[in-house]
């Protein structure tokens, strides 16, 4: 498991959306058949944290993005849904939750 991720923050009115990948997955294209999955330093190379701390970025969040192994796993800890929620992109997990 990755020990650090990135994660970003986007504020659009009233809703604060939280982007959070692997590590190892920022900037990387994932092939999925015919569909390409980028995970774009625009949209989720915010900050460089331990996975840990993504808790942090979550008190305000509306809307989680969140792709990887590592950041699944320990979103799936606290919210046991994500397990159900989780789509499989070619070996690597992804989920969106809406909240609040």
């Amino acid at each position: 498991m990755a020990d650090y991720c990135y994660v970003k923050v986007h504020r659009q009115g009233e809703d604060v959306l939280v982007a959070v990948c692997d590590e190892e997955l920022l900037d990387k294209k994932i092939n999925v058949s015919t569909l390409v999955i980028h995970v774009s330093k625009e949209f989720y190379g915010g900050e460089r944290i331990p996975i840990k701390m993504i808790w942090d970025f979550m008190k305000d969040a509306t809307i989680v993005n969140a792709i990887g192994n590592a950041v699944v796993s320990e979103l799936a800890e606290r919210i046991p849904a994500v397990h159900y929620a989780a789509v499989n992109l070619g070996g690597i997990p992804h989920v969106q939750l809406l909240l609040k």
